[in-house]
């Protein structure tokens, strides 16, 4: 953590790195690194990227909380435009849950609403985590789109079918630089008459020309509705066709360090990296599902950028077009692959390099229990049985020892209450990691006296880096007792954790060491 401290360093560096002549082009030929956010699911590839959003924006994206069924996809997109619009995250719902971390979100929220009807996503789900919430809907499963507009001050209308993902994303972008009030028609329905009622002579109606087209017999009728003049309805449709162009002027001719992909296949991938993107002042890029598109690497090179964060709902044998972009940029193939088990990451690097992070893309993913990662493809095991007994052995050795410590460590700590009064505890991985220590005094802080997730500091609270342990997990720290990931902090990055101590004496005792940390059920 030590926040101050952080600061006046990076201060003193950027002091530096101008009087040294340190420019962009002094970086132009280092490699461009690849990161992958990913997941099994598409709640949990959301909930890696609101990690991602809190922690560019300092945990100020959390202040509005926008909850919504994942599976809702006209509710799930309106809610993508709201985040962009008013600003927040997006907090998924799968299957009638919540995961821990965006439960965390919720709880620290100033403003939480619910996209989408009552069918789609209960008032229980929230009633159950004690939560005040408005709902941005009715009973009627039908008019969420009229709900979300009305929230909205009354603008330009733009129509878009809901037949096609990209379209869809390449409607939200439209509505979003050019301050648009969003429909998204159901073919197999009726047109919403309340929507239309509302740009009545008032506003323009604009349709989105994208894959699938609004037919030229729907906008004649919503023109007829809205009383407007049909002859104006070509000069306002906006040709969405070429999705790649249709991002090109406000992302890729900037130039910018950062770039997030995704490609043109999974609405929850497209819609959640562009938010991630906008949040973060980030560029934004499609890629082609079914090859790597070359307009991409042009544009990208052009950007200068240096990282490039891929974002996908997805197995690793489909990352072949990053690798391939990330191969493409930096001249050099891109093949190597290094499993770590213990964090379930997977790196890509460059086969050819002495340096085993250099030019690396951490990847995101589950295995099956009888999978191994082999030269790029998920094979079947072929020491299964033997690994798994291994595994299970040194998991009852680990649960011995921790019982034993945990013992100890309650009968002679006294400065906390955490430990569990017959020292077991369920957990589903262990970490060695090296703790620091600070305490909850403002002045040692730089002035800060909550979390990132807007919590208290106390005793009990951990910085992590996310991408390691996400926020909200619950931990049992080897010396120190039980504890939550709430914090972050500069200097931590990578297998670090910083502990809260309530006065300085306790925290100049625990000092520096490194430490099992227990990751909880």
């Amino acid at each position: 953590m030590k926040r101050a401290i952080f600061r006046s360093v990076l201060a003193c560096l950027c002091v530096y790195a101008t009087f040294s002549g340190f420019s962009s082009k002094s970086l132009a030929d280092e490699k461009v690194k690849g990161f992958v956010i990913s997941s099994e699911s598409d709640s949990k590839t959301i909930e890696k990227v609101n990690d991602r959003i809190l922690d560019n924006t300092k945990g100020s994206a959390s202040k509005i909380s926008y909850v919504v069924n994942i599976d809702d996809k006209i509710s799930f997109s309106l809610a993508g435009l709201l985040s962009l619009d008013k600003g927040g995250v997006v907090i998924p719902v799968k299957n009638n849950n919540i995961d821990d971390v965006s439960k965390a979100i919720l709880k620290n929220s100033e403003q939480v609403y619910v996209v989408g009807d009552k069918s789609s996503i209960s008032d229980d789900i929230l009633n159950g985590l004690d939560i005040k919430f408005e709902r941005i809907g009715s009973d009627n499963p039908d008019d969420t789109n009229y709900h979300v507009n009305k929230v909205s001050e009354k603008r330009d209308l733009l129509v878009v079918d809901s037949g096609n993902d990209s379209d869809i994303l390449g409607a939200i972008h439209y509505a979003r630089i050019y301050n648009m009030n969003l429909y998204i028609y159901d073919s197999t329905k009726e047109i919403d008459e309340n929507i239309i009622s509302e740009v009545k002579n008032e506003k323009n109606i604009y349709f989105y020309d994208g894959v699938n087209s609004v037919t030229e017999k729907l906008k004649s009728k919503i023109y007829d509705l809205s009383g407007k003049d049909k002859k104006d309805i070509k000069s306002y449709s906006l040709d969405g066709k070429d999705l790649l162009k249709t991002f090109k002027d406000r992302f890729s001719l900037r130039k910018n360090d950062n770039v997030v992909l995704s490609e043109n296949k999974n609405l929850t991938d497209m819609v959640s990296s562009y938010i991630l993107a906008d949040k973060s002042g980030y560029n934004y890029l499609v890629m082609d599902s079914d090859s790597m598109n070359l307009d991409i690497e042009k544009l990208v090179t052009e950007s200068e950028a240096k990282n490039l964060y891929y974002v996908s709902t997805d197995k690793l044998e489909k990352y072949v077009n990053f690798r391939l972009l990330l191969s493409s940029i930096n001249k050099e193939e891109v093949t190597g692959f290094e499993v770590n088990d213990s964090k379930g990451e997977i790196t890509v690097s460059d086969s050819n390099s002495d340096k085993k992070n250099e030019n690396a893309v951490s990847e995101q993913v589950t295995l099956k229990d009888n999978e191994k990662l082999v030269d790029g493809k998920v094979v079947p095991k072929e020491e299964e049985k033997k690994e798994s007994e291994e595994s299970s052995t040194a998991k009852s050795t680990a649960e011995k020892s921790t019982s034993e410590k945990s013992k100890t460590e309650s009968s002679s700590a006294s400065t906390s209450n955490n430990s569990s009064s017959d020292g077991s505890f369920n957990y589903s991985k262990v970490l060695v990691m090296n703790a620091t220590s600070y305490t909850n005094d403002p002045a040692e802080n730089g002035g800060y006296s909550t979390t990132r997730l807007g919590t208290k500091l106390r005793y009990g609270v951990v910085a992590v880096d996310p991408r390691v342990i996400p926020l909200g997990t619950k931990l049992y720290i080897e010396g120190y007792g039980y504890a939550v990931a709430e914090d972050t902090g500069g200097a931590i990055k990578g297998n670090r954790i910083d502990l809260c101590f309530t006065n300085r004496s306790q925290a100049a005792k625990f000092g520096r060491r490194n430490v099992k940390v227990y990751i909880l059920k």
